[in-house]
C-alpha cells in the first residue's frame, strides 16, 4: 500500500515559513503585496482567485485586484496591465488565464517584469528555468510537484522519469527542474504510442495530461512515486486526477491524492515566490545604488 504523500501537509509547513518572511519584510518597512489580474468573468478564474486571495491574506499578503471586461480592447488591456507593472508598491503579478481570445498572451508577458512574474509566466523565468538559475521563479504547478520530493526527502538523482503531458506551464518546465537534480527523465503525452511501456520501468511518474483513468496499475512499477496533476471530473461529477486511485495505491511507494494533492501547494508555493521577488527586487535597488 503506498505512502500518500500529503499536499495539505506540505502547505502549512510552507505556510510557517511564508509567514515568518512576511512579518521580517514588514519589520523592514516593506508590505509584501501582489495583484491579481483578470480578464472577463470564467468561474473556475473568479473561483481559484478567492481561493487564493483568501490564502495570501491569511499568510499577511496585502492583495490587490485588477478586473476587466472581457471585451477590453487588446491595446487598452496592455496598456493598463503596463501601469500595474511599473506600480512600485507591487511586488508580484498574477495574470490569470485564459484571456480572451483578442489579447495575445505571449504580448501581455512581454510587459511583465520578470522579477514580479510569481506564477513564471515570461520568457525570461522559463529560460532561467533552463539554465537552472538561482534567481529563477517557475511556474507554480512544477514548482509545487517539487516540493514533495523536498518535504519527504525522495532523491531524484539517477532516477527514470516519466512525465506524462508536455504544456508549456507544467509538463516541459517540470521535466527540466527534474533534470536539473540529475534525474533520466522521458517526456510523453496522450498520443505516446504504448505508454505502458514508457511508464513501467519508471522510478517516479507525473501524470499532468488532464485524462481519466490514464495511467493504472499496469503503468506502474512496484514502489514508484506517483505525482497526479490532473484535474477532471469523471461521469459522477467527482474531481478526479489522470491516476486510476484505488488501483494504482496498491503498486505504488508513493502516491499523491486528488484532491489534496498538487493543487493543495499551488498558491503557497506562488506565496513563496512572491517573498523571492521582492528579494530579487531589493537586489534590484542595491545594484542600480550602487552603481549611481
Amino acid at each position: 500500500m503506498a505512502e500518500i504523500l500529503d499536499g495539505k501537509k506540505v502547505a502549512a509547513h510552507l505556510s510557517e515559513e511564508i509567514k515568518n518572511a512576511v512579518e521580517e519584510s514588514i519589520n523592514h518597512g516593506i508590505t509584501p503585496t501582489v495583484a491579481f489580474v483578470r480578464v472577463g468573468d470564467l468561474e473556475d478564474s473568479i473561483s481559484y482567485e478567492n481561493a487564493a486571495v483568501k490564502k495570501f491574506q491569511k499568510l499577511g499578503i496585502e492583495t490587490k485586484q485588477f478586473h476587466f471586461p472581457e471585451d477590453i480592447p487588446e491595446q487598452e488591456f496592455l496598456d493598463k496591465f503596463k501601469e500595474i507593472n511599473w506600480d512600485f508598491s507591487i511586488h508580484g503579478i498574477l495574470l490569470l488565464q485564459p484571456l480572451p481570445k483578442h489579447i495575445n498572451i505571449t504580448r501581455a508577458a512581454q510587459l511583465m517584469r520578470s522579477f514580479k512574474d510569481i506564477d513564471g509566466l515570461t520568457v525570461m523565468n522559463l529560460g532561467k528555468v533552463l539554465t537552472n538559475a538561482d534567481d529563477r521563479l517557475e511556474p507554480c504547478t512544477p514548482a509545487a510537484v517539487m516540493e514533495f520530493f523536498d518535504y519527504y526527502n525522495l532523491d531524484l538523482k539517477g532516477k527514470n522519469v516519466t512525465v506524462v503531458g508536455a504544456s508549456a506551464v507544467v509538463g516541459k518546465p517540470l521535466s527540466l527542474l527534474m533534470m536539473n537534480r540529475d534525474a533520466t527523465v522521458t517526456t510523453c503525452n496522450l498520443y505516446t504510442d504504448d505508454l505502458v511501456d514508457k511508464c513501467k520501468n519508471a522510478d517516479v511518474i507525473v501524470s499532468a495530461a488532464g485524462a481519466v483513468d490514464l495511467i493504472r496499475k499496469e503503468h506502474v512499477k512496484p514502489g514508484a512515486v506517483v505525482i497526479d496533476v490532473g484535474i477532471n471530473f469523471n461521469e459522477e461529477g467527482k474531481l478526479v486526477g489522470d491516476v486510476s486511485y484505488d488501483e494504482v495505491k496498491e503498486v505504488a511507494g508513493y502516491i499523491t491524492p486528488v484532491p489534496g494533492g498538487v493543487g493543495a501547494i499551488t498558491t503557497t508555493k506562488l506565496a513563496e515566490h512572491l517573498i523571492k521577488a521582492i528579494e530579487h527586487q531589493k537586489q534590484a535597488v542595491l545594484f542600480i545604488e550602487d552603481k549611481f
